[in-house]
């Protein structure tokens, strides 16, 4: 298997985000605001909304998506058994290629954020 070093995905994301925002201010404030209000607790704890991220990151095959929620729903407490549950379902939409996805990129983050 490929090595992903998911800390130096989600470096490389944040390092682009904040060259992006210096040029384009508005996109990344207008991005962020409606992150921000997607990801507000509601009806659905804060977990479960990154489970729904991880799935969908999934099966449109964003490596730092996967990341990011991967990351996120381990700081919401969510466990091993349900990112691997909520990958499936990403993987039921996205076949072959999300499935080498969840080999890869879903398993390494899983190790590297310690889950």
């Amino acid at each position: 298997m490929m090595a992903i070093d998911s800390n130096e995905l989600m470096a490389e994301l944040g390092e682009g985000m904040v060259a992006l925002g210096e040029e384009s201010p508005e996109l990344m404030d207008a991005f962020v605001q409606m992150d921000n209000a997607a990801y507000i607790e509601g009806e659905l704890e804060r977990k479960y909304k990154e489970l729904i991220g991880l799935g969908i990151a999934v099966a449109v095959r964003c490596k730092y998506c996967m990341n990011i929620h991967v990351k996120q729903a381990l700081n919401e407490g969510a466990n091993r058994e349900e990112i691997l549950e909520a990958a499936a379902v990403g993987v039921a939409f996205g076949g072959s290629p999300s499935m080498s996805e969840v080999a890869t990129t879903v398993m390494q983050a899983l190790e590297a954020f310690g889950a």
